[in-house]
């Protein structure tokens, strides 16, 4: 299939991999644990960017010697958490889990017949089928964790009883999201990629026809943004001819937003700004 990638750094640091080829293409957004401090400074910003680079480099080449999706991820995640252990000095289970990086995951494989689409976390797979519908992936649970900070923010917010920069109701919700994150890769929370592996057993999957797909693309939350909560635009009308040239004037347009809104007041949210990526695969070459 024709495809293109792109990233956009939001943050002090890029912590997405993103990559396409024609036959798949991957985002992989990187949240760095709550404490701690960088361990591979000099190769990366953030241990984060780490993670999502380790796998995410990992699992494009074992994809391109011919693994499968579910075999590419898990030796790619079992390289990560063994240079991880190495660099604590100690087995993961006894280090520090609020530490410990984590990331979510846009994967579309494409083969003669089919498209399988693999998801953990908020980062949405979006597919447009000849038929007019729209196939749209992402985590129920984990959005609903972060509408459930953002109205604590607001609340707290408002008890302040004067004007807050966006920065300083981030701050306010600060335990919130730190319980929130400690629910990931267990019952009753969210999964995602991290060092155990332990939410691959629990990837979103959906498998489409090759014939029938139009588009398929994977997002960031970050790159998201414009299309949901900013809504610069509508994926089911945008993505059968996206391009990076759109994409770039995309995110041009959601900086200029986030740069006007700093407050964030007209567009609610945890974060003034975010890593962008995204891969389009789409037609044939």
């Amino acid at each position: 299939m024709r495809h293109f990638h792109f990233t956009a750094r939001g943050n002090a640091v890029n912590e997405d991999f993103v990559r396409s080829t024609s036959g798949y293409g991957i985002v992989i957004d990187g949240a760095t644990g709550l404490a701690g401090a960088p361990l591979f400074a000099g190769r990366f910003g953030s241990n984060a960017q780490w993670f999502s680079h380790m796998v995410g480099a990992g699992a494009c080449a074992a994809l391109d010697a011919g693994a499968s999706a579910e075999e590419a991820l898990q030796s790619a995640v079992a390289a990560a958490r063994a240079e991880l252990e190495a660099a604590l000095g100690c087995p993961l289970a006894q280090a520090d889990p609020d530490a410990i990086p984590s990331a979510t995951l846009a994967l579309a494989i494409v083969s003669a017949d089919a498209v399988e689409l693999y998801g953990l976390g908020d980062s949405p797979l979006v597919a447009v089928m000849r038929d007019g519908s729209t196939l749209f992936s992402t985590d129920e649970v984990l959005e609903g964790l972060d509408a459930e900070a953002l109205r604590v923010s607001g609340e707290r917010a408002a008890a302040c009883g004067r004007a807050l920069s966006g920065p300083e109701k981030r701050a306010l919700v600060n335990d919130v999201i730190l319980d929130h994150r400690r629910m990931r890769n267990a019952e009753g929370g969210y999964w995602c990629l991290d060092p155990s592996g332990a939410g691959l057993a629990h990837l979103r999957r959906a498998t489409i026809p090759r014939s029938g797909a139009v588009a398929v693309a994977g997002m960031s939350d970050g790159m998201w943004r414009a299309f949901g909560s900013f809504g610069l635009a509508d994926a089911a009308t945008e993505l059968p001819a996206l391009s990076v040239k759109r994409i770039e004037g995309l995110v041009a347009k959601l900086r200029g937003l986030e740069e006007k809104d700093a407050d964030y007041v007209q567009y609610p949210r945890l974060k003034r700004s975010d890593d962008a990526s995204v891969f389009w695969l789409g037609g044939e070459e």
